[in-house]
């Protein structure tokens, strides 16, 4: 067996080599790629740990229970994990996601013409960009749910016209994305939309029931344990603190149930704040004495009792007719958040320096109790849990890290002239790829959609990062290796018969439209 073994292990390392000889580039780039990581890991251990989402999600891992404010896809990857006891398995197996991210982005531009280098090029924010490697580090859904966005786009873009299985996974992949991070369900659409663009109607059909389905299942998991269908108890309320922003109650004229919602009727300087100088959405949503905390029962998770069906809808109708009073005043605080989004002036990074203790009472005995549900210890960091971030620092790697992301990291100036190379590519007919419509487009639906719904988090914005990128390169893509221009110009795509492919074509592995 040993010598049969051989020659397949000699096989398989013949590929490997072909495969690093065909993308010098690139895999320079990846193996390069890892040494941030590694410092990442040594230097914040055992992970990064996120104001107390992080330990909601710990929770609902320990607990296993759909979560009334998030869906719980990322409490479900935790709990696949949980048997392991290990914070450091779970940021490292995400930094493996996020090299993965940036391979299938690479071979997405190269089925689709786009040079080696610039391929690269394209994923190098991924590689580099120490928001990126945040991401990673964090005990947060935002890493899982791109690398399940990402995964989704590969099954999908990799063939011409994908058979109806394949896009049948593309949409289930996608519905996954959107069990991680729900600001993913408009893509849930955009995938069949994409395949009928392309007169797949059977595929268009199998991605959009694939899709479904797993929403559907979810609903009906939820509804069991709280009553009523839907993936979370959080939507509406979300909204109500959006239009906390813009909102005035003399215009909107809401019937008595909904007047305890206007911000005059809110606490302390929450409601004192004169228009335009209003706190952010998040404090009208967290400050305890809002309307939804006054009658709240005391759960053993500090910030969810407010989060009940009946104050979901409540919040849902306040903000729905808030926006219909004032259209002008939402699409104004939508567009500023987006602006703050797009300057850059708030990135992802890591703590430059220790984080110091805040929390206290019980968010701090929740905090510790998770994180020894879940491991079997406190892991040591009961003098190290902080208000936005938990983590032990460690000399020297953390204090490198801080000194990368200071040097390497993605401008905010630079993010929109890529959008803008993007959009650009989508306006000349010359350029124009549906396959870059449909990452642009992924783009902005990631960076629109959390500010609509809540309000800007620099982590809302890193998943829209390579789906930019991507969509540029592919604005300089040759189109005669694109196999979307490929298969257009046969004469079966015209109408013709369907002679034998051309030398441009051999090789590049396209496929007739199924």
């Amino acid at each position: 067996m040993a010598l049969r073994a051989r020659p397949e292990l000699r096989s398989a390392l013949d590929r490997l080599r072909g495969g690093v000889l065909a993308h010098p580039f690139f895999c320079a780039a990846t193996l390069l790629a890892i040494v941030p990581r590694v410092f990442a890991m040594l230097g914040f251990q055992s992970a990064v740990l996120f104001r107390l989402d992080t330990y909601d999600y710990l929770w609902g891992a320990v607990h296993v229970s759909p979560n009334p404010i998030n869906p719980s896809g990322y409490s479900l990857f935790l709990w696949l994990l949980r048997p392991a006891h290990s914070l450091v398995l779970i940021v490292g197996l995400q930094h493996l996601m996020g090299l993965g991210v940036a391979v299938m982005a690479y071979l997405i531009l190269q089925r689709h013409g786009v040079a080696d280098w610039l391929a690269t090029v394209a994923a190098l924010p991924v590689l580099f960009d120490p928001g990126q490697l945040m991401l990673e580090q964090l005990i947060m859904s935002d890493l899982l749910g791109l690398f399940l966005l990402m995964a989704s786009l590969t099954v999908l873009l990799l063939r011409r016209m994908p058979s109806v299985w394949r896009s049948a996974a593309a949409g289930g992949l996608m519905a996954l994305s959107a069990l991680v991070r729900p600001t993913v369900l408009p893509l849930i659409l955009l995938v069949p939309l994409f395949l009928l663009a392309r007169r797949g109607w059977r595929q268009a059909v199998a991605a959009l029931l694939a899709g479904v389905v797993p929403l559907v299942a979810y609903g009906l998991w939820f509804s069991a344990v709280w009553g009523t269908f839907g993936l979370t108890n959080s939507d509406g309320l979300f909204l109500w603190s959006r239009t906390m922003t813009f909102a005035q109650c003399s215009i909107i004229n809401p019937p008595p149930s909904l007047q305890p919602l206007c911000p005059s009727a809110q606490p302390g300087r929450l409601g004192l704040a004169p228009l335009g100088k209003r706190p952010a959405p998040t404090w009208y949503l967290w400050d305890h004495d809002a309307w939804m905390w006054r009658d709240s029962r005391p759960t053993f998770a500090p910030d969810e009792g407010a989060f009940t069906a009946h104050n979901n809808q409540l919040a849902r109708s306040f903000g729905i007719r808030a926006i219909e009073a004032q259209p002008l005043g939402y699409l104004s605080s939508v567009a500023h958040g987006v602006l703050t989004a797009l300057r850059g002036r708030y990135p992802l990074r890591f703590p430059g320096k220790q984080p110091v203790r805040h929390l206290t009472g019980s968010d701090y005995t929740y905090a510790l109790a998770v994180v020894k549900a879940y491991t079997g210890s406190t892991q040591g960091l009961g003098p190290y849990l902080s208000w936005r971030y938990a983590t032990r620092m460690k000399a020297p790697f953390g204090y490198i890290v801080d000194e990368y992301q200071k040097v390497i990291y993605l401008p905010g100036a630079l993010f929109v002239a890529i959008l803008v190379v993007g959009l650009a590519g989508l306006l000349i007919p010359k350029r124009r790829s549906s396959v870059a419509v449909l990452l642009w487009v992924s783009a902005i639906v990631l960076i629109v959609v959390p500010v609509a719904e809540h309000e800007f988090d620099p982590r809302y914005l890193i998943p829209a990062v390579p789906l930019s990128c991507m969509a540029a390169a592919l604005a300089f893509r040759d189109r005669r290796k694109d196999t979307d221009t490929l298969a257009d110009s046969t004469p079966a795509a015209r109408g013709g018969a369907q002679g034998p492919p051309s030398e441009g074509v051999k090789g590049a592995g396209v496929e007739a439209s199924q």
